[in-house]
């Protein structure tokens, strides 16, 4: 029996959670290194020490949402969201920039459960056929609201101080919060052994028993490098390079939401149509025409915003279609939902952290490290295609996908 589908509005919401609370204060960075007197590598870790609580956070979730139900895990990831989001508040007055990094590590602890738990909702509530076309949909709001948020960043930070965009994020929250309240619980049953170590230990590792959720994981983990990556150091290349104000920058970022609306409708369409490991090359395609343009740009000596932004718009469009695809291969053959996708977020983000954190080892500059860090992540997401098809396909006794 289908367990009754949670409300889209609510997915859309919950699966750019994270994403939305790690980038809508980023207009504010700067002004947040001076207001602490601290450098832009400092500045920089209320991301990656997000990034960090981010990855970490998503193997709490699978263990809770099995043993107390989906909406309680809810309700625990999205109370710490808020608390969290408060205490960066704090740090203004406190004058405590440590305040505000452990603040942000626990406000990614309780933002991932939405990516997590949008998953696990979707698996529950929809057949395998379904789910490709609603995660392409919901892959409207991994461009949209995080873009939306970046922009209402900008704007705060711009007419009001640095604090106003955590306002934001709590007020994110409790939005949230309200429409978890009113779904209904799509749990079949409740393990009461879930939270046991060994139980646990058992349950995630008998997720990766099968080559595709790692490999498709780490397949996500490449696409979603390039919104973090962007977003730790666009600011910089945008402000300080190009000239931009913060809010004319949260603007700029509106412009690469037709591209994941673009890629997520497109792949809902051909869902169809063509199978799934099609989708994702066709999606890593997309993507390296994005990056190409943007490296004969910036190599060439042209800094303006369009040739920021715009490949960006195309590399979206390819994100689209790897998400819907990739995400349904992970988790099609794991009774499981819930630990499966748990497993497949952890790897997925922990990838994008080890990405997000080796950027501060590397010490050249941000407009030549921008291009660089794409070409190799286009790179890699096409490794990761190649070896998750061979194992597709020979699942599906496919030849010549």
């Amino acid at each position: 029996m289908i367990a009754k589908k949670p409300s889209f509005l609510l997915l859309f919401l919950l699966i750019s959670f994270g994403s939305i609370t790690a980038v809508a204060f980023t207009p504010a960075l700067l002004e947040i290194a001076g207001f602490f007197n601290v450098s832009a590598k400092t500045a920089s870790l209320t991301i990656t020490l997000f990034l960090v609580g981010y990855a970490v956070g998503q193997l709490l979730y699978g263990p809770l949402a099995n043993r107390f139900g989906r909406k309680i895990a809810l309700y625990i990831g999205i109370g710490l969201e808020i608390i969290a989001s408060l205490l960066c508040v704090i740090a203004a007055p406190l004058h405590a920039f440590w305040l505000l990094v452990l603040a942000r590590l626990f406000m990614a602890l309780g933002a991932s459960v939405g990516l997590k738990m949008s998953f696990t909702l979707v698996a529950d509530a929809y057949t395998q056929e379904e789910s490709r076309k609603i995660i392409s949909h919901l892959m409207i709001a991994f461009a949209i609201t995080p873009a939306l948020g970046v922009a209402i960043g900008g704007f705060l930070v711009e007419h009001f101080a640095w604090m106003s965009t955590f306002y934001f994020m709590a007020v994110y929250g409790l939005a949230v919060l309200a429409l978890t309240m009113r779904m209904s619980e799509t749990a079949k049953s409740l393990d009461h052994n879930a939270l046991k170590p060994s139980k646990i230990w058992a349950k995630y590792s008998a997720t990766l028993a099968r080559i595709e959720l790692p490999v498709a994981a780490l397949l996500m983990g490449s696409a979603t490098s390039f919104v973090y990556v962007f977003a730790s150091l666009a600011p910089f290349i945008a402000m300080q390079t190009i000239g931009l104000n913060p809010a004319q920058y949260g603007l700029w970022n509106l412009l690469p939401v037709l591209g994941v609306i673009a890629g997520s409708q497109l792949s809902a369409h051909l869902s169809q149509s063509i199978s799934p490991m099609k989708a994702i090359a066709m999606g890593i395609g997309v993507m390296l025409v994005g990056v190409l343009i943007m490296a004969a740009a910036f190599l060439s000596g042209v800094f303006m915003a369009l040739f920021l932004f715009l490949p960006l718009l195309i590399i979206y469009i390819g994100l689209g279609f790897i998400y819907a695809n990739a995400s349904g291969i992970a988790t099609s053959k794991i009774e499981d939902k819930s630990n499966a996708s748990a497993m497949m977020s952890f790897i997925n983000m922990g990838l994008t952290t080890l990405i997000v954190l080796a950027l501060g080892f590397v010490h050249i500059s941000a407009v030549i490290l921008l291009p660089l860090v794409y070409c190799i992540l286009v790179g890699g997401a096409g490794v990761f295609a190649l070896i998750l098809k061979k194992s597709y396909c020979s699942e599906v006794n496919i030849k010549g996908d």
